[in-house]
């Protein structure tokens, strides 16, 4: 099975989220809470980590780190091996406990907002447990959300707070600017207990995608895919990373095809919506690259997408003059 691509580079952030195996409860006892806990303090240590929030539910965990070394996978491979290992040994279990691979989304931290989201979703996420409801965020200590309200001389010292208090718009870390996050995030947490099943469907997706960020900073994490190599994207397990990459790759290919045909995007509009350069084009890239068919008629300006699903019979079927050209496209493209 293709991984999902990760990308690396020094003081990345990223949203980690792990289900349990077949969605079964992983966190029963605080027993199993504190293991975790330990084993993650022993992954920054080990590989210089930095944690900036964290949330245990029974059957998954969430993180918020910054890894000023680069070395995601490494961090991960060690931290969720480890602690299987220990689970299992506690357990007196065998076999996988999590559920396939560890989502990452890389996080834009240039623009505070898209840090501040993460943290406060994650923050958030036992706000129907009832622990929260009866006493609040911070009664629910299989969180990081306990640790921020207090000094920190009685926090773990891989847990750094300053960057969520920042992003939030608190400039230091006192007992005022303490107090001042706990109003902050209580106001959040009856805000989303009202919420309705629109919102809450929004606020769900933040565990969708493979980038918490603008256009700009997906563009640019794309490009990175692309400079590493990097460009396996048709069997990927993460659908809108290969949704992404598969229109990236198209949207180039149609540049190039463009070219051989003597054509710009600005002639496409102007030309039949059943035009053969463009049948050709659209079924060249709906047979290599996973991407819509209405993706491909917005592109090509070629109207209704059963256009384009007629486009890719044009390019298999292709007999004589239409067949060469094919082969001298694929040439051209490379």
């Amino acid at each position: 099975m293709a991984r999902p691509l990760r990308i690396e580079y020094p003081s990345a952030c990223y949203h980690i989220m792990c289900r349990g195996n077949q969605y079964r409860n992983i966190f029963e006892t605080d027993k199993d809470s504190d293991l975790f806990v330990r084993t993650l303090g022993e992954v920054c240590e080990r590989n210089g980590i930095v944690v900036h929030a964290w949330c245990l539910m029974s059957n998954h965990y969430h993180l918020q780190i910054e890894t000023p070394k680069g070395n995601l996978v490494d961090a991960m491979k060690w931290f969720q091996a480890t602690f299987t290992q220990r689970y299992n040994s506690r357990h007196k279990l065998w076999g996988h406990l999590f559920q396939g691979r560890y989502k990452a989304k890389i996080i834009d931290d240039s623009d505070p907002s898209y840090f501040r989201t993460v943290s406060e979703y994650i923050h958030l996420n036992p706000l129907n447990d009832k622990r929260v409801k009866a006493g609040g965020l911070e009664a629910y200590n299989w969180s990081s959300y306990p640790f921020y309200l207090l000094p920190p001389s009685k926090r773990p010292n891989w847990l750094l707070t300053r960057k969520v208090l920042s992003s939030c718009g608190i400039a230091s870390d006192t007992a005022k600017s303490r107090r001042a996050y706990s109003e902050y995030m209580n106001k959040l947490l009856a805000a989303h207990l009202k919420m309705n099943d629109k919102g809450k469907k929004a606020w769900k997706r933040m565990e969708r995608g493979w980038v918490h960020g603008s256009a700009e900073f997906r563009d640019d994490m794309i490009e990175r895919l692309n400079k590493s190599g990097k460009k396996s994207f048709k069997n990927l397990t993460d659908v809108y990373q290969k949704r992404d990459l598969g229109e990236s790759a198209a949207s180039l290919v149609i540049e190039k095809c463009l070219q051989y045909f003597g054509l710009s995007e600005n002639d496409l509009p102007t030309l039949s919506k059943s035009d053969p350069r463009k049948m050709m084009i659209a079924g060249l890239i709906r047979y290599h690259y996973p991407v819509s068919v209405l993706w491909v008629s917005n592109k090509l300006a070629m109207g209704h997408f059963t256009t384009v699903s007629r486009a890719m019979h044009f390019y298999d079927r292709t007999e004589g003059a239409w067949e060469k050209k094919k082969r001298r496209i694929l040439k051209f493209i490379g």
